[in-house]
């Protein structure tokens, strides 16, 4: 949409270029150009209304597309937040990782201690028992016990009976010792367990948290860049309406200027007129002829000059409006007349057909001349019952109502123009 509507504003700026109005030029070729600017000045406008709902659009756009670059940030935020906790807790484990494995070191030095000595004393143990094995005599052990000697008998047995239990203890001692590896056994083979546990969920947590975030912060930038993008837009939909504005500004100038040279043009014609009519009525005073001049169309001072070309409401007057498709403040140049489609329009005045055709903005259009420099426009009309050179009397059929060219709907746009220039049709009716 945007290059087509550059590409008419190039081609209507490069009808810009400042040109002089030959003097040669006629009132009619004015005439046609001001129709053809305000024609020029409907399509900019329209432009612009164009370019001021693209940008309603895509305002509501960027609004919709921030509403979710603020939730995707917060959820962004949220998710940042969550691995930091995830990371903290990361910390935190590892942490009693070192601890564990602090733990798990000294589990393995006592086990490693306890083995040391559990191979002492079982060694210790078997050497003694051998050794005694080696050097036991029966005669010995039973001197002992068939002693008569009372207090002999009894530290032989107590003799016995110590040797009897430091072997027990000894032998309880051992079992100890390997009760208490198999503990420590046990418990460091647990530990190992619980420090890759520990690692591993930890790790898992916040690699899991690590990809939520990375993904969050992909939609975050996947969604900053649309916006961005939609402000480019906005930015050039923007320049563009300067564009038109500036083309409307230098299209009014143009208009301005050609209707000072019209009125200029006219006021020349009636002072020539004058002098012309000056000029026969002293030749006729001094040659004694009884004939009268013919004079120009009388000057409109007041209503009654024209009729309404069509019954209905008028929907608006001449004078300064907001445009209804642009939007813009502007001079409305005639009176809008509401009537249904196919509606007869009569010829406000007696006068002839200068204009019958398609004209922009004005859709199919017919301007009639009634001499004086007045000239009525009949704009919109769905068909034409006239043509070019035709004289046409008040009331007469020249077409009927439509709503083709820059119109919201069916009505008459009815401009009367007075040496180029509009002016409000009710003083002439």
């Amino acid at each position: 949409m945007r290059w087509r509507l550059l590409v008419s504003l190039m081609a209507v700026l490069a009808m810009l270029v400042p040109t002089v109005v030959p003097g040669t030029a006629t009132a009619q070729n004015q005439d046609d150009r001001l129709d053809e600017i305000e024609e020029e000045i409907d399509q900019a406008e329209n432009q612009i209304g164009e370019i001021d709902a693209q940008v309603d659009i895509s305002l509501e756009e960027l609004d919709r597309i921030l509403a979710d670059l603020q939730d995707l940030q917060e959820e962004l935020n949220a998710r940042t937040a969550e691995l930091q906790l995830a990371e903290s807790e990361l910390a935190d484990r590892e942490r009693v990782l070192v601890a564990t494995t602090t733990e798990l070191d000294q589990t393995a030095e006592r086990l490693d201690a306890t083995r040391t000595t559990l191979d002492t004393q079982q060694a210790t143990y078997e050497a003694r028992v051998r050794q005694s094995y080696i050097t036991a005599r029966p005669d010995q052990t039973l001197r002992v016990f068939s002693s008569s000697d009372v207090a002999q008998f009894t530290q032989a047995s107590r003799y016995v009976e110590a040797i009897v239990e430091r072997d027990r203890a000894d032998f309880e001692q051992i079992d100890v010792l390997r009760r208490q590896i198999e503990a420590d056994e046990a418990e460091l083979e647990r530990l190992r367990s619980q420090q890759a546990s520990d690692r591993a969920a930890a790790e898992s947590e916040r690699n899991r948290v690590a990809d939520l975030v990375a993904q969050q912060a992909s939609l975050v930038a996947q969604v900053e860049a649309r916006a961005a993008d939609k402000q480019a837009v906005l930015a050039g939909l923007e320049a563009d309406r300067d564009s038109a504005e500036s083309l409307i500004a230098n299209l009014q100038a143009e208009s301005d200027q050609i209707e000072a040279e019209l009125r200029a043009a006219a006021e020349a014609a009636a002072a020539r007129a004058a002098a012309e009519a000056a000029a026969a009525q002293a030749s006729s005073g001094s040659s004694g002829s009884s004939g009268s001049p013919s004079s120009p169309a009388p000057a409109v001072s007041g209503s009654g000059r024209f009729i309404y070309p069509v019954n209905g409401r008028i929907s608006s007057n001449y004078g300064y409006r907001v445009h209804p498709i642009s939007g813009a403040r502007r001079l409305h140049a005639g009176m809008d007349i509401a009537a249904g489609t196919g509606t007869p329009i009569g010829a406000a005045g007696n006068g002839t057909v200068i204009y019958a055709g398609w004209r922009g903005g004005y859709g199919n259009c017919i301007m009639i001349d009634h001499g004086g420099g007045i000239v009525t426009l009949y704009a919109h009309q769905s068909s034409l019952a006239t043509s070019v050179g035709q004289s046409v009397s008040t009331g007469q059929t020249i077409g009927y109502v439509g709503s083709t060219g820059y119109s919201t709907g069916p009505h008459l746009h009815w401009e009367v123009r007075v040496n180029g220039s509009p002016v409000d049709p009710r003083g002439y009716v």
